[in-house]
């Protein structure tokens, strides 16, 4: 199905409020949509195919089945890892609206179960992975709109860590899997991609991680922040200002919810010890 055909046949479900698609072949109109996931028509991508596919799933337009289909073709290398170590820069878009359709699935599995066991788990593979080895940190992009690839997965990584039967293993690789990636090197978050991946690692508190975890992560990137102060290229500073905001907006949040204690306490000796040079002059 070529673009335009696609853009009209959404544009007439969007001003029924989706509610009726009309009569087209489910299977012809759902390939087209994830073919064209990522185009860099932001009209097209943000407000006809994204939230097209979240109220198709919603009111039960697919059966079980297709839900999982759909979840194996986002998750593929031609979606989620489209030409991640590629230099093409468009390719963003298609990985973060991938994303952004596995975060509504696994939404959709916690109230009608479609995945197996084994399938969530290499879910959690597929996303630590794709997490890993995305650096494409854009968030908004100039006549194209939004890419904001790392939001994007911290809603999909936030319905996962929610999925009762994610083992305790994966829910500790992905709280590590955060902290390595709110400590950044290749770019500045300057979208609130620190608050996104803040909600996930709160999800995973509430799932009872033990919290020496963290605090052995905090302390050992901390650790390297202030070894790096001194002498430190412009790749450290741009760690030090991700992890730093990413402290801050998680202090912040257990604060307004007044919850963890201990950890608030450690995140704030965290955040002084990085800041010590500036507090002796």
């Amino acid at each position: 199905m070529e673009k335009k055909e696609l853009q009209s046949i959404l544009t007439n479900y969007r001003e029924s409020n989706f509610e009726s698609i009309g009569l087209v072949d489910k299977d012809t109109v759902t390939k087209a949509m994830l073919y064209h996931i990522g185009s860099t028509d932001p009209e097209l991508r943000d407000h006809l195919i994204y939230p097209s596919f979240l109220n198709l799933m919603i009111n039960n337009y697919y059966s079980r089945p297709e839900l999982n289909r759909i979840m194996n073709v986002c998750l593929d290398d031609e979606h989620l890892f489209y030409k991640i170590n590629e230099s093409d820069k468009d390719s963003v878009f298609t990985r973060a609206f991938s994303s952004l359709i596995i975060a509504a699935l696994l939404h959709i599995n916690r109230q009608n179960t479609f995945l197996a066991n084994d399938e969530i788990d290499e879910i959690a593979v597929r996303l630590v992975d794709y997490v890993k080895q995305e650096e494409d940190v854009r968030g908004f992009v100039e006549e194209k709109g939004w890419a904001h690839s790392i939001a994007h997965i911290a809603d999909a990584l936030d319905e996962l860590v929610k999925q009762p039967q994610l083992s305790n293993a994966r829910l500790k690789e992905i709280t590590l899997t955060i902290l390595d990636k709110m400590y950044f090197d290749k770019g500045y978050f300057l979208f609130e991609e620190d608050e996104r991946m803040v909600t996930t690692l709160i999800s995973i508190l509430q799932r009872g991680i033990d919290q020496q975890l963290i605090y052995e992560k905090i302390d050992a990137l901390t650790g390297e922040l202030k070894q790096n102060f001194v002498n430190g290229n412009i790749g450290h500073f741009m760690q030090r200002l991700n992890f730093k905001q990413f402290l801050r907006s998680l202090l912040l949040h257990l604060e307004v919810i007044n919850k963890q204690e201990e950890l608030r306490t450690h995140l704030k000796q965290a955040l002084i010890s990085i800041n010590q040079s500036y507090y002796n002059t």
